[in-house]
C-alpha cells in the first residue's frame, strides 16, 4: 500500500506506456495457427455452450490443457465479442500485469529508480512484446510464476494474509495455467532456498502445508468436475500431458518446427531476452555479489531478506532453462517465463552501475574499477558492431526479400525490413556510444527505437497473416457459399488450424450459431497421413473425424463441399505433397495462399459461380 500511495506521475505514465506497448496492434491480424486458432475457438465455444468446465474444440472435448487460459479468453468473448481483439487481450494484460509485478518486486529490492528501468526494459524485451502478442499460455504461467515467488518471499519475513493468499492463489491459478509443472518451479525455489540456508524453519513461514491444502481446495473442483464428465481426463492429463510430454512420447508428437535441439534452446533463449541478453555477465557477477552478502554470518535482516529476494529471481529465471535443456521434447517458448526474473535482475545490476557513475565526477568514471571498465567497454563495442550490422541489412533488403515466400507484398516488405535496420542500428549504435561514454541513461534511446521497431513488426504480422492464418480464405470463400455447405479440413497435429477455420466461418454469426448450442464444425480427416494424426482424447471419438471414403462420398454429392490443405506440412517430407489427400474430381484450387489449397466441388462452383461470378 505505501508504494502505492507514493506513486508518482512518472510511475503512471511509465506504466501506462508499458500496457499500450502490450496492446498494440492486437486487433490488426487473423489469429495465427495453429496455437491462436485452437486456444481462442476454445474460448468461443466455452460461450455458444455455456459450459466452463469441459473444454470444446470443433465441437468435441479437448482437453490437453487447464483451462484458465480458456476462461478469460471466453470471458473477454462475452465482453468485447468474438474479434482477434477480444482473443488475444487476455495474454496481452496478463503480459502487462507481469510488467506490474516485475515493478513491485524490483522497487522493493533496489527502489524507485531501478522499478522503473524494469518496467521500461521488460516491455520491450524481445520475447515478452511477441507473446504478449500471440495467444499461447506461458506469457501468463511466466506472469503466474513471477507473482508466486514475489509473494513467497515476502512471506518469508512479513507474516501478512495478503501475502500468504497471493502466493497460494498465484500457485493455484499456475496449476490451472500448464498443469503440475505451474506448482514445481516456486516450490523448487523454496526447497533450494532452505537448503542453502539450512533453515528449515521456512517452511513453517510460508504455511506450506495450509497453503497446499488452499491450493487442493481450489484446483480440485474443476479437475473432479472435469474427469466426472469425461472419465479418464485425469489419467490422460497427467500420463500424456506430463510424463509423456518430458519423455517426448507425447501424442500426437509435437510439430518439429517447434522443438529444437540443446544448443538452439539456448540461443532462443537468449533471443527472447533480446538486447538485455548484452548484460548477462555482469547480471549473474552483481546478482552472487548481492546474494552473497546476505549469506553472511553478520548479515542484517534486511540483507537477508534482499539476498534470499535475488536468490529465487535467479532461480526463477534458470529454471525454465535448465530443466528442459536435457530434454528432447523441449519447445522454443518453453523460456519465455523465465524473461521477467532475468530482467528486474538486469533492473538491479544497471541501476547500481549508473548509481555508481552518478557519484563520480566525469573524470573519474573511466576509473571505476578495472573489470568494470572492461566489461562496459566490451558492451559498448559489441553494441556499436551490432548498429553496424543493422545498418548493413538495409544494403542487402533485395537478397532477403527474395528468400521470403513469394506471396508477401514486397515493396511494402522492403520497407518494413528497411526501417527495422535503420532503428535498430540506431538504437545499438546510441546504445554502445553512450556506454563507452559511460552515460547512466545509455539504455534509453534503445528501447525508444525498439518501439518504434515493433510497430513495423506489428505491421509485419499483418502482411504474414495469409502464411499464418486462414482468415482471409475463410472469410473470401465463405461470402460465396451458403451456411449449409460442408467444410472439410485434410487435418493437421492438434487440430488448432481446424479451430481457426471454424472461429471465422461462425464469426459475427451470433444469433444463427448459439440456437440449441449449434454453430458450424470442420470435419476433419483421420487417415490423413503419418504427420496429421488427431489426438485422441478419454471418451467416444470426436464427431469431427471422416475417412477419406467419406470424404469423397461428401465429395460426390449435391451438397456443397469445401476441402482445405493442410500448410503445417513438415519440411523437407517428399512423402506429403499438398496432393496427398485431394478428392478425387479435385483438380485446380478455387483460392490459393501459400501452401492452403481450397477446393471446391461440384455444387460449391455451381453456388459460388451464381453468388460470386
Amino acid at each position: 500500500m505505501r508504494a502505492i500511495k507514493n506513486l508518482l506521475w512518472i510511475d503512471i505514465s511509465i506504466l501506462l506506456l508499458s500496457l499500450i506497448v502490450t496492446l498494440l496492434g492486437i486487433d490488426s491480424y487473423g489469429l495465427y495457427e495453429p496455437h491462436e486458432g485452437h486456444f481462442a475457438m476454445v474460448g468461443q465455444e466455452m460461450v455458444w455452450r455455456n459450459d466452463w468446465i469441459t473444454p470444446y474444440l470443433n465441437g468435441s472435448p479437448y482437453l490437453n490443457k487447464p483451462p484458465l487460459l480458456y476462461w478469460s479468453i471466453a470471458s473477454s468473448i462475452s465482453i468485447f465479442g468474438s474479434t482477434e481483439f477480444a482473443a488475444r487481450l487476455p495474454v496481452s494484460l496478463a503480459g502487462w500485469l507481469g510488467i506490474v509485478i516485475a515493478w513491485k518486486w524490483t522497487r522493493e529490492l533496489w527502489g524507485i529508480s531501478a522499478s522503473r528501468v524494469c518496467a521500461l526494459m521488460l516491455s520491450v524485451t524481445f520475447g515478452w512484446f511477441i507473446f504478449t502478442h500471440q495467444i499461447l499460455i506461458d506469457v501468463l504461467l511466466g506472469t503466474l510464476l513471477l507473482s508466486s515467488n514475489y509473494f513467497l518471499w515476502r512471506s518469508l519475513y512479513q507474516n501478512s494474509r495478503i501475502n500468504w493468499w497471493g502466493a497460494y492463489v498465484s500457485l493455484a491459478l499456475c496449476v490451472l495455467t500448464k498443469g503440475l509443472i505451474g506448482v514445481v518451479f516456486p516450490l523448487l525455489g523454496c526447497l533450494a532456498l532452505m537448503i542453502i540456508r539450512q533453515d528449515w524453519q521456512l517452511i513453517k513461514r510460508i504455511k506450506i502445508y495450509q497453503g497446499m491444502l488452499l491450493v487442493l481446495c481450489l484446483i480440485l473442483p474443476w479437475f473432479i468436475a472435469v474427469e466426472h464428465n469425461n472419465p479418464g481426463f485425469l489419467h490422460y492429463f497427467i500420463v500424456n500431458e506430463h510424463l509423456d510430454r518430458l519423455l517426448d512420447r507425447r501424442f500426437p508428437p509435437d510439430y518439429e518446427v517447434s522443438k529444437v535441439s540443446a544448443g538452439g534452446y539456448l540461443a532462443i533463449t537468449a533471443f527472447w531476452c533480446f538486447p538485455w541478453i548484452l548484460f548477462l555477465p555482469s547480471v549473474i557477477k552483481s546478482s552472487w555479489q548481492e546474494w552473497h552478502r546476505g549469506v553472511a554470518k553478520n548479515a542484517s535482516l534486511v540483507a537477508r531478506q534482499h539476498s534470499d529476494g535475488v536468490f529465487l529471481l535467479a532461480v526463477a529465471a534458470t529454471l525454465p532453462v535448465v530443466l528442459f535443456l536435457p530434454l528432447s521434447s523441449r519447445l522454443i517458448y518453453y523460456s519465455v517465463p523465465a524473461i521477467p526474473a532475468y530482467i528486474i535482475l538486469c533492473a538491479g545490476w544497471w541501476d547500481k552501475y549508473s548509481r555508481r557513475l552518478s557519484s563520480l565526477s566525469q573524470a573519474s568514471r573511466r576509473f571505476i574499477s578495472k573489470s568494470s571498465s572492461v566489461r562496459i567497454n566490451l558492451y559498448g563495442v559489441i553494441a556499436v558492431v551490432l548498429g553496424i550490422s543493422f545498418y548493413s541489412v538495409v544494403s542487402m533488403v533485395s537478397s532477403i526479400v527474395q528468400i521470403l515466400p513469394a506471396m508477401l507484398p514486397t515493396p511494402e516488405v522492403t520497407s518494413l525490413i528497411s526501417i527495422i535496420g535503420v532503428c535498430l542500428g540506431t538504437g545499438w549504435l546510441a546504445l554502445g556510444i553512450g556506454l563507452l561514454r559511460r552515460s547512466a541513461l545509455a539504455w534509453i534511446p534503445l528501447s525508444i527505437v525498439l518501439i518504434i521497431t515493433y510497430l513495423a513488426t506489428i505491421r509485419g504480422f499483418y502482411l504474414y497473416q495469409d502464411l499464418r492464418s486462414s482468415k482471409s480464405l475463410v472469410i473470401q470463400a465463405n461470402s460465396c457459399l451458403s451456411i449449409d455447405t460442408l467444410w472439410t479440413f485434410e487435418g493437421s497435429r492438434e487440430i488448432g488450424a481446424a479451430g481457426a477455420i471454424g472461429y471465422y466461418l461462425n464469426q459475427n454469426k451470433v444469433g444463427w450459431a448459439t440456437k440449441n448450442n449449434a454453430y458450424r464444425t470442420v470435419m476433419i480427416l483421420a487417415d490423413g497421413g503419418k504427420n496429421r494424426i488427431p489426438p485422441r482424447f478419454p471418451g467416444s471419438p470426436p464427431q469431427y473425424l471422416i475417412t477419406k471414403a467419406q470424404l469423397q462420398t461428401y465429395w460426390d454429392s449435391d451438397r456443397p463441399v469445401v476441402f482445405l490443405t493442410d500448410f503445417l506440412r513438415q519440411p523437407d517430407d517428399d512423402s506429403d505433397p499438398l496432393t496427398l489427400n485431394l478428392p478425387q474430381g479435385a483438380i485446380k484450387p478455387y483460392i490459393i495462399r501459400g501452401q492452403r489449397r481450397l477446393y471446391l466441388n461440384r455444387a460449391a462452383q455451381k453456388l459460388a459461380q451464381k453468388k460470386c461470378q
